[in-house]
């Protein structure tokens, strides 16, 4: 069986795919995020490959998921598709989603969760109709509160599938940019205003984007970076809570710099500096296809040779994946730190109002 050495950045998430096809075939498998151009199609196109019995796709449109759908029959006829109407900045569309799939019965259990839907860089501040700025809104508490309302058909899977069960949260090397702001979730201080350990890198901002943003209450790329060190801490408690009780695993996944409609708030000067800064310090920086930015996720959801995560000690390791292999030196300290991953779920459960016991 393929191992984690033989595949490399520019490997197309197909052929990881198929160098597992036990992992996929027959099984019930979840993307969130999916339109057309969009890491989340290629991420469904390369599980499709393999014939799992349910590919459920979410969106917030239905035209998108349904053109996804019918791009996908073209290629994978013999596939069961269901699109998923999800709102992830919307609580309430959160909910609605998470009890349409618990109350599907033709739907028992779930092998593969892949929470891939997210926004980059909005310009200006946003207030989801929760309250919560849109970013952390969507990229990390509306996957928080769907993942752990259709847990139980996670867990059922876990307990009668001899392939791995996984949960998979996309992230980006742009955590690196902010931790969490426990104090300040909907940028109201300037970072000189917040206790020194939720403060962002503005020296490392400064060296990327040309702009330190000091004087900016409010600064897009910020906001991402703290919605993304929330999905590798997200990450981290799953394997906390799930991962010696049930055997799930859960990984935090770097796809890579894809030219997709994520980047369509991002200022193209900006894009274009970080990526020569990203070239200089001898990291990868070529643009990959949709097709070579899913390869990650997939390989994590499927890989059974993948190490196991380590949570022995307060630092967390084994849970962040970039270019088909496990990666920690390239993640920050406060997004492995298991005492800051107890912090956001405790912090996640007061934005949702419901506590969760597995």
């Amino acid at each position: 069986m393929a191992g984690l050495h033989t595949f490399g950045p520019l490997t197309p998430a197909a052929e990881i795919a198929a160098a597992f096809p036990d992992a996929i075939q027959g099984k019930t498998i979840v993307v969130t995020g999916v339109s057309l151009n969009s890491l989340g199609l290629a991420t469904a196109a390369g599980f499709a490959s393999q014939s799992p019995a349910n590919l459920i796709l979410t969106g917030r449109s239905v035209d998108k998921i349904q053109a996804s759908i019918s791009y996908l029959k073209t290629h994978y006829p013999d596939v069961k598709y269901h699109a998923l109407i999800m709102d992830l900045s919307s609580q309430s569309s959160v909910r609605a989603a998470a009890e349409k799939v618990n109350d599907d019965d033709t739907i028992p259990t779930i092998d593969i969760l892949v929470n891939n839907a997210g926004v980059m860089a909005i310009p200006t501040l946003t207030l989801s109709e929760d309250g919560i700025e849109t970013s952390f809104a969507t990229n990390h508490l509306g996957h928080f509160l769907f993942t752990n309302l259709v847990l139980p058909k996670i867990i059922k899977a876990a307990q009668t599938s001899p392939t791995p069960t996984r949960i998979i949260n996309v992230t980006s090397f742009g955590h690196q940019f902010s931790p969490v702001r426990f104090s300040d979730i909907n940028f109201s201080k300037l970072p000189a205003e917040l206790p020194e350990e939720e403060r962002p890198d503005l020296q490392k901002t400064e060296f990327f984007i040309g702009s330190s943003h000091s004087e900016d209450r409010y600064y897009g790329f910020f906001s991402y970076a703290q919605s993304k060190t929330a999905n590798i801490l997200y990450s981290i408690s799953l394997n906390q809570k799930l991962g010696e009780k049930y055997g799930i695993s859960s990984f935090a996944v770097h796809p890579g710099a894809v030219n997709t409609n994520i980047n369509r708030h991002a200022t193209p000067s900006e894009i274009e500096q970080a990526l020569k800064r990203v070239e200089e310090l001898g990291l990868t920086s070529a643009q990959k296809t949709p097709e070579q930015g899913a390869n990650s996720s997939v390989l994590a959801a499927v890989d059974p040779n993948l190490p196991p995560v380590n949570i022995s000690e307060d630092e967390a390791r084994g849970v962040y994946i970039a270019d088909c292999k496990v990666d920690d030196d390239n993640v920050a300290a406060f997004a492995k730190s298991q005492g800051l991953a107890g912090r956001l779920w405790s912090l996640s459960e007061e934005l949702v109002n419901q506590k969760f016991d597995f």
